[in-house]
């Protein structure tokens, strides 16, 4: 039985979603034939632009992987939907057509019939996010692809935390693992202590964007706000977790892998891979290897008294006005 043609992701897990749509991708060999065979399309559609890429040959593969994101809203009126349904019974066997849908669509949605209907070339699947005990349960699962251990009840306290937040809960179990390290599981009390709940963790990531995007000085007026809003030494916790998984994302790029590798290497979700390597893509292994050991030294002169950890993040900060290579 031939694979699907079509397929149909939808549903609020966005996470899932890209994770099922890389999954296709994987399928396709090696990681720089991959590459050629693969077109993502989202914002301004453009049916011309879709039926070039959906109708290509593959190149050194049996098949290619074309991706759609908001399909439904923009081909929603009845001369486009005619259009765009033309398109999709034109599809040939040799490529995998993605459209992907970050809202779950009604059972009487016209996109979704045309799905239903059109028999073994297309396939729909549907992607909610978990919620309480389903939710937990992933915690602990995501927890042990990451290389940590996470207790039943700091499991809990996360869902009650952060809800079914799956990109946030990345974010957070990074921070408690580099706070444990690792060598032992994380527990209630750690979650109380390092995490906040979903609207009150300040603009943390805005100021990871600033660090690797070359405006120290953004940086520092975001770590300010942060500073008054965090627990210094734990703040560092999070500054340092993070510095270390680009060091490994940049070592991992040097050696040719890809964001699905890479995310694969460091039992990561796909999307905060593609994260990570472009924030790694900014600096050498060298100039990352440097920011990474001039934490480690700040951590021990931390634990030594000889600098406050305020001080110890805005000389960081400060640090990287300097260009590096």
């Amino acid at each position: 039985m031939s694979a699907p043609s079509i397929y149909l992701f939808h549903g609020d897990d966005e996470p899932a979603i890209k994770a099922a749509t890389a999954a296709l991708v994987t399928q396709l060999g090696d990681p720089s034939t991959a590459e050629m065979n693969t077109a993502h399309f989202e914002g301004s559609l453009s049916l011309d632009a879709l039926t070039g890429a959906a109708m290509a040959m593959p190149f050194l593969s049996a098949r290619r992987v074309v991706s759609v994101l908001g399909a439904a809203k923009t081909f929603n009126a009845a001369e486009p939907r005619a259009a765009f349904i033309r398109f999709l019974e034109q599809i040939p066997a040799s490529t995998a057509f993605v459209i992907q849908e970050f809202a779950a669509l009604d059972a009487k949605h016209w996109l979704l019939k045309w799905v239903q209907a059109a028999g073994s070339r297309a396939q729909v699947q549907r992607f909610e996010l978990p919620k309480g005990p389903q939710m937990a349960a992933w915690l602990q699962q995501r927890t042990t692809e990451l290389g940590g251990t996470l207790q039943p009840q700091a499991a809990v306290a996360l869902v009650q935390l952060l809800g079914s937040d799956k990109l946030a809960a990345d974010g957070e179990l990074a921070k408690l693992l580099a706070y444990v390290d690792y060598s032992r599981p994380i527990q209630a009390q750690d979650v109380q202590l390092l995490c906040q709940p979903i609207g009150e963790q300040g603009d943390f990531f805005g100021l990871l964007d600033s660090l690797v995007g070359g405006n120290p000085a953004q940086a520092m007026n975001r770590l300010e706000t942060l500073l008054q809003e965090r627990d210094h030494i734990l703040f560092f916790f999070s500054l340092v977790g993070h510095f270390r998984l680009l060091v490994q994302t940049r070592q991992l790029m040097d050696a040719g892998l890809k964001a699905p590798e890479i995310a694969k290497e460091l039992s990561i979700h796909p999307f905060r891979a593609e994260k990570l390597a472009g924030q790694a893509r900014r600096f050498s292994a060298r100039a990352l290897k440097a920011l990474y050991q001039r934490l480690f030294t700040l951590d021990q002169e931390m634990k030594t008294g000889k600098i406050e950890p305020s001080l110890a993040m805005e000389t960081f900060v400060a640090a990287l006005s300097v260009p590096t290579a």
